[in-house]
């Protein structure tokens, strides 16, 4: 009786991880272009806060940022000369922006109307 039970524990076991050709619930298919897609790394705005406030991504990455504040936000580069190297403009609040990584270096960012919210990107080469 229990090497029944064992093997039909076992069968169930294996058919269970065998899902046919269905994405598996929770999983994101992958991108159906030729090209391959460059990673997301995501800095968020919550409670005027970023979170993480220090961030290391790769030169010619997207950024996510999404604002969970009620609040408009933005994420901006804090030149020391020039225009930003990025800014993801107004972010209104539930709502998200996005930037691309600039060359590699570090850089200090901020948010326009809350200058108290502060930040730094390093950007490596890949």
């Amino acid at each position: 009786m229990r090497h029944a039970l064992l093997a039909a524990l076992v069968a169930a076991t294996v058919l269970a991880g065998c899902g046919g050709d269905d994405e598996p619930s929770g999983s994101t298919p992958a991108p159906t272009t030729g090209a391959a897609a460059a990673p997301v790394e995501t800095i968020d705005i919550n409670e005027f806060k970023f979170v993480p406030e220090t961030v290391t991504v790769t030169a010619g990455q997207k950024i996510s940022v999404p604002n969970a504040d009620a609040a408009l936000h933005t994420l901006t580069e804090q030149p020391q000369a020039g225009p930003p190297a990025f800014d993801t403009g107004n972010i209104a609040g539930k709502q998200t922006g996005s930037f691309i990584a600039p060359k590699a270096g570090t850089y200090e960012y901020f948010c326009e109307p809350h200058a108290f919210m502060k930040g730094k990107l390093t950007v490596v080469d890949s």
